[in-house]
């Protein structure tokens, strides 16, 4: 009974060893969804003697199993780990000045990145808009208060072949020619459209940005413009 059980035992630990000989190790490195995301989305397609190990930290994960699982936790990876094609951008705008003649029910509480951006010692909202596009394409609304932005919305250029190593833009979205118009109506009846700003933004995933726009940094009254990305669909 000894020797059978040995034997049994040796069976079961040649099997083992012949099945981690089956399998191969990858190294998957994610750029556009965290290694959390990604794990949820390979682990059910692990066998009983897959193994995954995460590196959080270098937005990577190593995958262990028989080739052809492998092979289908690489085309998932692919599915999900794409740049997206569609933007959403909010954008406010703001008019800060004294105190006075705000104190309506247009006025906002500057958060602490405002007071320490502007000087201004009030503000209020002008308008919002939500613009939605497929990235390539240009964009434009009338935001309220007499004021029109627009931009060119697409990836941010990236050449792997810097010899300086340039970084990687990963999913962040590229504003081009952003500008803010101030509108008004002509004695004759014609639509003017005055540009008051004009850059360049660099967006990543809800990062939200702080632009100043019109006067000098001594003037009593002047605009702000709050740009934030967020992802396709999102409310």
């Amino acid at each position: 009974m000894r020797r059978a059980g040995f034997s049994v035992l040796l069976v079961l630990a040649l099997a083992a060893a012949a099945a981690a000989a089956d399998t191969v190790s990858r190294v998957f490195t994610l750029r556009h969804v965290s290694v959390a995301e990604a794990s949820a989305a390979v682990q059910p397609l692990l066998s009983e003697g897959g193994a995954l190990t995460l590196h959080p930290k270098q937005s990577r994960m190593t995958v262990q199993d028989l080739p052809e699982v492998v092979e289908r936790v690489a085309k998932r990876i692919a599915e999900i780990d794409r740049v997206p094609s569609h933007y959403r951008i909010e954008v406010e705008l703001l008019e800060g000045g004294p105190v006075q003649p705000y104190g309506t029910v247009d006025e906002v509480e500057a958060d602490e990145r405002l007071k320490t951006m502007f000087r201004f010692p009030s503000y209020r909202r002008l308008g919002s808009a939500v613009l939605e596009g497929e990235l390539g394409s240009s964009a434009a609304a009338e935001l309220g208060g007499g004021f029109k932005v627009e931009f060119l919305a697409q990836l941010p250029a990236h050449s792997a072949d810097s010899p300086w190593g340039a970084p990687d833009p990963g999913d962040r979205i590229h504003l081009r020619g952003l500008s803010l118009h101030r509108l008004s109506v002509a004695p004759g009846g014609e639509q003017r459209s005055e540009q008051v700003l004009r850059t360049t933004v660099l967006l990543s995933p809800n990062q939200k940005v702080y632009i100043g726009a019109g006067g000098s940094e001594k003037a009593a009254s002047g605009w702000v413009l709050i740009i934030q990305a967020r992802e396709a669909g999102s409310g």
